[in-house]
């Protein structure tokens, strides 16, 4: 019984809500949207109805800093998060202070909105300095059916798998034209459509197609992109041989809590925080293994709004 709950869970997101999330999520998020954001919030119109936006905030000098550290010829990478396509490198403490600093400064406001937006506390949940590499031969990848083993970094078109509570910042570590393989996405309505359109079943079973309504995320060096990654399809661009890009990730999670340090799992959750390894705090706020967890969640949101 569990496996075919399974099966059904995993796949009729596809099918009723035209997303790749799991259907529980798929629920989760309808009713999340419906009864728990405030949709008034005028500052994040754009990204409650297209789910996603990107932020006027300057972020060259951090952005600056950052690509000069991962080109020290001693820059470390974690080696159990790369392999010979896709580097993830070390935060060390001045990397990490500097973060700190720009987001708590520089992203204050925007999160305040996204306070507001989602009743919620906010945190950050997971940091990640990530270059990805070009590929010589990608023919490979405009089949309709392909498998895990060549998927070096995220290429195929997914939703993350989490609850909407659950979003993603992104800063250029340098200037991204076509060349250097930029995001792509589409917005929440635009996922529906690609869904459909392009056959698609799981992240291994689509056809590879680019519909007028796809976006690319080109732009330059400290330019920042905030989108919400279970409800809009997206994957990462291919560089040209010989190119690579450079991004800082910063993911962050509305949580059932009063708090006001955006860092506030960092001392119990460091490694999770900092993108060295996954310890829980995913699970703990927007990743429930089961419909009866998910339920529990979405009832802690709601109990969180009356305190």
């Amino acid at each position: 019984n569990l496996m075919i709950f399974q099966k059904i869970n995993k796949n009729f997101g596809v099918k009723i809500f035209k997303n790749p999330n799991t259907l529980n999520y798929n629920l989760f998020n309808f009713f999340f949207k419906k009864n728990i954001v405030d949709d008034n919030e005028k500052f994040l119109s754009s990204y409650h109805n297209l789910g996603y936006f990107k932020p006027h905030i300057d972020s060259k000098e951090l952005a600056n800093f950052l690509s000069s550290k991962i080109q020290e010829p001693d820059a470390k990478i974690i080696e159990e998060s790369s392999n010979k396509y896709s580097s993830r490198f070390v935060i060390n403490k001045e990397m990490r202070t500097k973060i700190k600093d720009h987001i708590n400064i520089k992203f204050k406001d925007i999160l305040e909105a996204f306070k507001r937006y989602y009743r919620s506390g906010i945190a950050v949940h997971n940091i990640q300095i990530k270059r990805n590499y070009g590929i010589e031969e990608t023919g490979y990848y405009s089949k309709k059916e392909r498998t895990k083993d060549f998927e070096y970094y995220n290429m195929y078109f997914h939703c993350d798998y989490y609850t909407m509570n659950y979003f993603k910042l992104f800063i250029n570590l340098q200037d991204i034209s076509l060349d250097h393989g930029p995001l792509t996405f589409y917005s929440i309505e635009g996922t529906k459509k690609f869904v459909s359109k392009s056959d698609y079943r799981d992240r291994n079973f689509y056809n590879d197609l680019s519909l007028n309504n796809e976006i690319k995320n080109c732009g330059k060096l400290g330019d920042s992109l905030v989108l919400n990654t279970p409800q809009c399809i997206h994957r990462a661009g291919i560089p040209k041989f010989g190119k690579h890009r450079d991004v800082l990730f910063v993911n962050f999670v509305a949580v059932p809590e009063k708090i006001d340090d955006i860092f506030h799992f960092e001392k119990d959750y460091e490694d999770d925080v900092w993108g060295v390894a996954k310890i829980g705090l995913s699970k703990k706020f927007s990743k429930p293994k089961s419909l009866k967890e998910t339920i529990k969640l979405y009832k802690s949101f709601k109990e969180n709004l009356k305190t």
